[in-house]
């Protein structure tokens, strides 16, 4: 099996899902105190971006919002802001390279450190089924605000893998294509480590290591 892992936020997305998520829950008023909220999560955000996240805090402060709403809630307001604030920032550029892989054969994985209940149903739109995502807690089809499992995080990701291969079977080939520094212990470990609208530490990494280095923008001519 030749499995192509793309992540999600920054990479095939032109921004980041759950940010994006955190203001649509602000309007439906699923937030209280949403000023203080909103700093909180923007500057969590901030701290990802050079790689200081801990990403347990920003779970703790985002998955709050949905504690006590049913699966059945959730799921048909995460569909109504995929198809406002997620599809029309898909890049092209992703969706021809998930294309490319799959006409070959290959089988196209997300695995991202943001939520199954937000990535789960944008790598749908994608075409894509294998997912690796941060595991939300549910107690009887309610969240509980709370985790389950490994975060997909850094090093995480690279345990989370490795237990869906335990599952799944032999990999003979792994493409990772990702933006941030956060991922460097799984670019590092794959064959082919592809950098994709790269932070400046990864993309001092790419030009040292060699790695391919691909730009996409919304705008921007498809990439090869």
């Amino acid at each position: 099996m030749h499995l192509a892992l793309f992540d999600l936020d920054d990479t095939l997305l032109d921004g980041d899902c759950s940010a994006l998520w955190n203001g649509w829950m602000v309007e439906r008023g699923w937030v209280d105190a949403p000023g203080e909220f909103l700093a909180h999560a923007q500057a969590m955000d901030a701290a990802y971006h050079t790689g200081r996240l801990r990403l347990e805090k920003y779970l703790s402060l985002t998955l709050a919002p949905l504690a006590g709403r049913h699966v059945n809630e959730v799921d048909a307001e995460v569909a109504d802001f995929v198809a406002a604030r997620i599809l029309p920032r898909l890049f092209a550029q992703g969706r021809a390279r998930i294309a490319e892989h799959c006409a070959r054969g290959e089988t196209p994985m997300i695995i991202s450190a943001s939520s199954r209940h937000l990535v789960a149903p944008i790598a749908a739109e994608l075409g894509i089924e294998a997912v690796i995502a941060v595991e939300p807690a549910l107690e009887s089809g309610y969240f509980t605000g709370g985790t389950t499992g490994i975060l997909s995080y850094r090093d995480g990701k690279i345990a989370r893998l490795e237990q869906w291969l335990a599952e799944k079977g032999a990999v003979s080939h792994l493409t990772f294509y990702s933006d941030s520094q956060n991922d460097l212990p799984l670019l590092g470990r794959v064959d082919r480590p592809v950098a994709v609208n790269p932070d400046a530490v990864l993309a001092e990494v790419a030009r040292v290591e060699g790695w391919e280095r691909l730009d996409w923008r919304p705008c921007a001519a498809l990439v090869g």
